[in-house]
């Protein structure tokens, strides 16, 4: 039987820490799910060596089907008789060029799996309910009518590093002054920029900024879940993100897909939910056309865990946010929103070569939330360079 992340978790429960000790540390035509047929996958991955399936990194069976926010169909995503899933069955012609061309597949793999005793007739209907309210496969033109709603835009603390520990006050208080409304402090539970989150809430505050997310370590979630509640509560946040590492390899990415999902179910009773943020290994560690991201993403379950999109890092190994919007539909509740250079540097939002309005026309399908600029190298400083992608996203028009 495929691993799934729940005997992923049981197992890392025996060997978690001294892993995470020794871990820690695409193109624009994305790789194609491999078919659910019952050929030999990876040796070496989940699902233990040979005899593996092609979908050895697929579709976590503790899921529900599940296609987006307001199309989750409720049903068991269960395991099917080719050693797969129903999301590996119809997400394998994954992205879809129309809504119809989606639905009809969703209708015939399921009429399929009725007839293999996957699913029920009812279990069928639900899913085709889902189908149809989702948002795969609808156009999200750019027409130039729609402008960036500002409450949800912030800053990735990262941006003003250089400032936060010796004056947060007066950083907090010049983005406010600029427009931010929100703020996403980076660090580790207990340390951001040298404040605990309790201590960083009132100078928040004073600012007027909200900080809907909190960039905190892998090591926090395995460790001490109880601190990231205790701190997300502090400061008001509702997401906790973490980070990978670029010596991973595919089966640490299932690793730790299981660490998100045990840490997202416990903080989900605390009201908080957990992302994972890119950098551009995540699309550049690949076996046998399955990428770390593509394990990531398919191997959480969307009730717990969600994608923080870096889009400049994806960018970065040409792979475009948008075709990752259609191939995982509703993963993207967070942004960040960082230009890439024509000669791969850095840029302040708008300056460089991404296409911020395709990005914010397709945020429907992929289910944004927030959206946070960044610049990892400001020019001439960290507050100048925000409020000048800020300033670009309040006059883009959509």
């Amino acid at each position: 039987m495929r691993r799934t992340a729940s005997t992923t978790t049981r197992a890392l429960r025996r060997t978690a820490k001294p892993w995470l000790a020794a871990a820690v540390a695409a193109t624009l035509t994305l790789p194609v799910l491999a078919p659910c047929a019952a050929a030999a996958g990876p040796a070496g991955g989940p699902g233990g060596g040979a005899g593996t399936t092609a979908c050895a990194y697929g579709y976590t069976s503790d899921a529900t089907v599940w296609f987006g926010a307001g199309a989750d169909s409720g049903v068991t995503n269960h395991e099917t008789r080719a050693g797969c899933t129903v999301m590996d069955e119809i997400m394998a012609d994954a992205p879809f060029a129309t809504h119809g061309r989606f639905v009809r597949t969703v209708t015939s793999v399921t009429k399929d799996l009725v007839r293999e005793r996957v699913l029920t007739a009812r279990e069928r209907r639900d899913i085709l309910r889902a189908a149809a309210a989702s948002e795969v496969g609808r156009p999200h033109p750019v027409t130039g009518e729609r402008s960036v709603d500002l409450s949800r835009i912030g800053l990735v603390g990262y941006t003003v590093r250089a400032t936060m520990p010796t004056d947060a006050e007066g950083t907090l208080g010049a983005l406010a002054e600029c427009g931010f409304q929100n703020i996403e402090p980076s660090g580790a539970a207990g340390n951001f920029y040298g404040y605990t989150a309790a201590e960083l809430a009132p100078l928040t505050d004073e600012a007027g900024l909200e900080v809907p997310s909190l960039g905190v370590s892998l090591s926090n979630l395995q460790n001490d879940v109880d601190l990231v509640a205790a701190e997300a509560h502090a400061i008001g946040a509702k997401y906790v993100r973490i980070s990978g590492s670029g010596s991973w390899t595919l089966a640490d990415y299932s690793r730790t897909a299981a660490i998100l999902n045990e840490a997202g179910e416990a903080l989900s009773a605390e009201g908080i939910r957990v992302a994972y943020h890119n950098h551009g290994y995540e699309f550049e560690t690949e076996e046998d056309g399955v990428t770390g991201y593509d394990v990531l993403v398919r191997e959480t379950n969307p009730a717990f865990v969600t994608m923080e999109l870096d889009v400049y890092w994806a960018a970065s190994t040409e792979t475009a946010a948008t075709d990752l919007f259609a191939r995982y539909p509703g993963r993207f509740e967070l942004l960040h929103l960082k230009d890439i250079a024509e000669d791969g540097s850095f840029a302040d939002v708008g300056a460089g070569t991404i296409d911020f309005a395709e990005i914010f026309a397709t945020a429907p399908l992929a289910g944004v939330r927030y959206g946070f600029t960044e610049n990892d190298q400001p020019s001439p400083d960290g507050v100048t360079s925000a409020c000048t992608s800020l300033g670009y996203l309040a006059e883009l028009r959509y």
